[in-house]
């Protein structure tokens, strides 16, 4: 490293500013009142996916109101106007999140367009880390670290053979919102993915005028399942259905008896009448959003019919929160379905492979993220942040869990057919999903926000408590020994590569029905009820929401006695 002076000092950095990040920060700001803490974020605002940056035309929430804020900080209708039922605008969770950060004292405390580049331990056990400023490098030292840098920092951008001769826009959705300008006009778009977002950016662009001509991948995960906002034959809201008790039970989960009721899902999962009764649920769910969606009304819109059952999607599931209805879009020909792989770019054209050719004023690819950080660590052995296994332990350890997951789950291993070649399993294998499991005695470590989850802001509070106590030793109970650190992990991330094969199972933990028994567990540690009902049938059949966590951070707090 070239010799330059360390800039600056702080007792704790923070590295992003969305959900997770500012979650994080909160907590540890309010249990550590006097020490020095800095957030870095490479935006210039706060919120991740929220920034203003990534603002995009008619960008919202999936979830609706009340479900998508944190438990001490309500989105009160009347500061931000949501109506009851509405889905939140993307500028308004931008302000939201804001506001939140000022009212913690966070926002004091960020740093913005600082993008850290490596991070490197010192012989102190802290960490020096490396930032990229307007003004140039700058060098930080901190003695514990939060990783907040989430999934949906990196676009995963798409190669096509005569690119260089496009000479239209050709740019990932995470531009959108900055790229608007140059779209001004375009008649013809096209729009890669089979995801949320680029439905989104479709009926974004035939909202401006466009014609868009959605091209996904016959060799891909295919079009996302996306329901209505209520669902069921009781019509119920699907964005706090999948935080109801009672429901979470049908679906298979190593860390779900931490609800404290182990019976209905031993039952549920160990039995053939148990077993019958999940999979008849999960044909219910599924079955009602095809018929609500009606697919077969049109032979355009059975295109954007899923590819796989609801059971194996994971935290891909998302909502129709738009104006009007995307789908008569499809069926007016606003939108042009085309399940064919894009074979080269001409000046102006996108060549499909089967030779036809689309007019294009604009190329615009929703194809995911790269799930691994932008971030390099120097100075750490390659295995420091994994399970510290050779690869005959973990070849040996991947197969003792998948029959451990398999007979604990036998539902999962009924594995759907994919019309893709999986990658191989390699799933962050860190400790409660995050902390590696080499840090977990030196407690100066922690990945917050590194899951996939419909409970954002419920598994963020509840994250950003227990990094603080762990940072502090005081959570009530941890796996000491490194055969049980070892033992939870593997369980843990080896599901995710049979429960969610068309989801990030494979990858990373995704989470649906398994977001609030999550929450459960990290609640127990920190010694705190996870029941927080009223009463014993609300506690099954109520959706958990933020509002039910509200003020379980205070709880901890005077647990634990600090001084304030």
């Amino acid at each position: 490293m070239s010799p330059i002076d360390i800039t600056e000092t702080y007792d704790l950095v923070v590295v992003g500013s969305g959900w997770f990040g500012l979650a994080a920060a909160r907590a540890y700001i309010q249990n550590h009142p006097h020490e020095k803490i800095a957030v870095l974020e490479s935006n210039e605002t706060v919120g991740g996916t929220w920034s203003k940056a990534r603002l995009y035309p008619g960008l919202k929430s999936n979830n609706m109101l009340g479900s998508y804020e944190y438990p001490d900080f309500p989105m009160d209708p009347k500061v931000y106007g949501v109506s009851p039922g509405g889905h939140i605008p993307g500028a308004v969770l931008n302000r939201y999140l804001t506001d939140f950060a000022a009212h913690f004292g966070i926002l004091q405390r960020l740093q913005f367009q600082t993008t850290v580049s490596i991070v490197e331990p010192t012989p102190t056990d802290g960490w020096r880390i490396t930032a990229e400023t307007p003004n140039g490098q700058k060098l930080i030292e901190t003695s514990r670290l939060i990783l907040a840098t989430g999934l949906t920092s990196t676009p995963n951008m798409p190669v096509y053979a005569g690119a260089d001769q496009f000479d239209k826009p050709f740019f990932h959705a995470k531009d959108f919102c900055t790229m608007a300008p140059k779209l001004k006009g375009t008649k013809n778009a096209v729009v890669v993915g089979g995801a949320k977002s680029a439905f989104d950016v479709a009926y974004a662009m035939v909202e401006t005028g466009a014609t868009v001509d959605l091209v996904i991948r016959p060799n891909g995960h295919g079009p996302v399942w996306i329901a209505p906002r209520y669902v069921t034959p009781l019509k119920k809201r699907i964005d706090t259905i999948l935080n109801v008790r009672f429901m979470t039970w049908f679906s298979p989960c190593p860390w779900g008896g931490e609800d404290g009721y182990p019976s209905p899902r031993r039952f549920l999962h160990s039995t053939i009448l148990g077993r019958f009764l999940v999979r008849t649920f999960w044909k219910v769910l599924g079955g009602d959003v095809l018929a609500a969606n009606q697919y077969d009304s049109h032979p355009e819109l059975k295109k954007l019919q899923p590819w796989h059952p609801v059971f194996w999607i994971g935290s891909g599931l998302s909502i129709l929160n738009y104006d009007t209805s995307l789908f008569d879009m499809v069926k007016e020909g606003k939108i042009r379905v085309h399940v064919e792989n894009i074979d080269r770019l001409e000046p102006g054209k996108v060549v499909l492979t089967s030779g036809h050719t689309l007019n294009a004023d604009a190329l615009i690819c929703s194809t995911g993220w790269k799930k691994e950080s932008t971030i390099k660590f120097r100075g750490l052995r390659p295995d420091d942040l994994s399970l510290k296994l050779s690869q005959e332990e973990q070849a040996f350890f991947n197969a003792q869990f998948d029959k451990k997951v398999l007979d604990m789950f036998p539902v999962v291993a009924d594995q759907p057919e994919l019309r893709f070649q999986p990658p191989p399993a390699n799933p962050l294998r860190n400790y409660r999903f995050i902390v590696p499991s080499a840090f977990l005695e030196k407690r100066n470590l922690a990945f917050a926000g590194m899951i996939s989850s419909v409970s954002t802001a419920i598994c963020a509070a509840a994250q950003g408590m227990w990094i603080s106590a762990h940072f502090d030793n005081k959570l009530d109970r941890v796996a000491r020994t490194r055969e049980e650190v070892v033992q939870e992990i593997m369980l843990h991330t080896q599901w995710g590569k049979w429960r969610y094969p068309c989801g990030y199972g494979a990858s990373l933990p995704d989470f649906v029905f398994e977001g609030i028994p999550y929450v459960d567990m990290l609640l127990k540690d920190l010694g705190l009820r996870n029941h927080r009902k009223d009463s014993f049938f609300a506690e099954l059949t109520s959706p958990y929401t933020p509002q039910d966590y509200a003020g379980a951070h205070d709880e901890w707090y005077d647990k634990n006695a600090l001084v304030k």
